[in-house]
């Protein structure tokens, strides 16, 4: 057992007196997550390992704006720690893992000289002073406080270290040769039509990702309505722009249950075979109504834990199944498989189920007819919780290396709202905030040569949410529009200049 002091009556993320740690899960040597309970016992975090003597705590906390409203509310976590009897300090502990993150990704990436680290390193020594003198003190509220400042200062240097490691990325990218002309993209959900003003920011973009939502088009079993996707479609071929259509299959999860399925689909789940002919039926349907699209996402969500009961093996059925029924159709279509909740917190060493690293891998060994696998990188409300830039860097970095090309198929996080249960920037949405995460996940996306393009989220707030949009729900144009076409436009030739050496 492995258990955690908080000294603040707020608890870790600072929400209220009655604060809970429902976002709190187990992280093994590998920085998987694992089997395990976490819960809260008075002002302690107590953990229960299963299968292991030593983890780390991963929970949502809030770091920074002591006493008011600002400072963000991100997961973070602890070091791989022990058991033992005695309780470990929480924030002690966090600040001892933001620090060695920042250490670690330095190394990796080869940014020790502060011409290219920039300020990152001034900051980290005063992350690392204040750690040090947390661990000196006697008094453990003021040492918790300490911590805290430590952990504000460290991811603050963290932060700055991923900005300056995709600079200098994007400078090595695209010093010779431009970005490609489908290099970004953005996602238009066809329940929203095609108005002047939707359409005046859709054309700034070099990609249509047009929505295809099963259970909005097949109302009724056999009965299908395509007159939404229809008017984008024809909007977008008016306009000469590419197409993707897609997911075909959304095998997302609201509160366990599908969300992206019909009534009939979703009643069909026990009897594989029907719900394998759904699929086909479907998936055939959309590819045969729109023959001239040359990129399509087969499906999405497949490897969301919350699927472990149906297993592995039939999942993969059925992710061929959709896969295949739209590779046959003529002319044949690129296909894209894309992966939610990325990082994987909620996977927990479910079985039935697999990391999302590892159902790409699998993927790959099954030679599944893919042309590239998509990241869904939406943070805050009706996306993932909200990370730090370096470890969503970093999660990056860690798809690398499989033989799949990559793309960053849906980034985004929303411009207002209350922050939620899945944690805020900077005190909770707004349109800076949104513009300046837009821009730097952007920078971080396309700096990596694996990452073929990137696709922001949606290009319209839906009234009432959500806010993710690039315009607002009366068609006027937020911060983050102007944000990333900035950077598109300066990579929109090539940039000259030094080559840095930095990985």
């Amino acid at each position: 057992m492995l258990c955690f002091r908080v000294h603040d009556p707020s608890g870790p993320d600072g929400s209220s007196s009655e604060w809970s740690v429902r976002s709190g899960h187990l992280i093994d040597a590998d920085g998987r997550t694992m089997r395990g309970s976490v819960r809260r016992d008075g002002n302690s975090v107590v953990c229960t390992l299963e299968g292991g003597r030593h983890a780390a705590l991963g929970l949502l906390a809030k770091v920074g704006g002591a006493g008011g409203d600002a400072g963000d509310r991100l997961v973070v976590q602890t070091c791989l720690l022990p058991e033992r009897a005695e309780p470990y300090e929480l924030f002690v502990e966090v600040a001892r893992w933001v620090i060695k993150q920042w250490l670690e990704r330095c190394e990796k990436w080869q940014m020790w000289r502060p011409a290219l680290s920039s300020d990152s390193a001034a900051i980290w020594e005063d992350a690392r002073a204040r750690f040090r003198e947390a661990l000196r003190l006697d008094d453990p509220r003021e040492a918790e406080r300490l911590a805290r400042e430590a952990c504000e200062l460290g991811l603050a240097a963290c932060e700055l270290l991923a900005r300056r490691h995709a600079e200098f990325l994007i400078s090595q990218r695209y010093r010779r040769k431009a970005a490609s002309p489908a290099t970004l993209g953005v996602c238009i959900d066809p329940a929203l039509p095609p108005t002047p003003a939707a359409c005046a920011a859709a054309k700034q973009f070099d990609i249509l990702v047009i929505r295809t939502p099963w259970r909005e088009i097949e109302v009724a079993e056999g009965k299908r309505d395509f007159s939404r996707v229809d008017a984008w479609v024809q909007w977008a071929a008016s306009q000469q722009k590419f197409v993707v259509l897609g997911p075909l299959i959304d095998f997302s999860l609201r509160e366990g249950r599908p969300a992206g399925l019909p009534a009939h689909a979703a009643s069909a789940l026990r009897d594989a075979r029907r719900f394998r002919e759904y699929v086909y039926a479907q998936a055939s349907a959309v590819v045969a109504r729109y023959p001239r699209v040359g990129l399509v996402i087969a499906a999405s969500g497949a490897n969301l834990p919350g699927w472990a009961p149906v297993g592995l093996e039939q999942m993969f059925d059925w992710l061929r199944t959709a896969v295949v029924s739209t590779r046959n159709a003529k002319p044949a279509p690129k296909v894209v498989v894309e992966l939610l909740s990325p990082h994987g917190e909620e996977w927990g060493g479910a079985a039935g189920a697999a990391w999302p690293v590892a159902f790409l891998q699998r993927m790959v060994s099954e030679n599944l007819p893919v042309a590239a696998t998509g990241l869904r990188v939406v943070e805050g409300a009706h996306g993932d919780s909200v990370r730090d830039l370096l470890s969503t860097a970093s999660m990056i970095d860690g798809y690398g290396g499989h033989e799949m090309k990559l793309l960053v198929s849906s980034f985004g996080i929303p411009s207002s709202g209350a922050a939620d249960a899945r944690g805020a920037r900077r005190g909770g949405p707004s349109d800076a905030t949104q513009a300046a995460w837009g821009r730097s996940v952007l920078e971080i996306a396309l700096g990596r040569p694996s990452i073929e393009g990137a696709w922001w989220s949606r290009l319209q707030d839906a009234p009432g949410g959500p806010t993710d949009g690039v315009i607002d729900a009366a068609g006027r144009p937020k911060p983050v529009l102007e944000a990333i076409m900035d950077l598109r436009r300066r990579i929109s030739a090539p940039l000259g200049g030094v080559e840095e050496e930095v990985a």
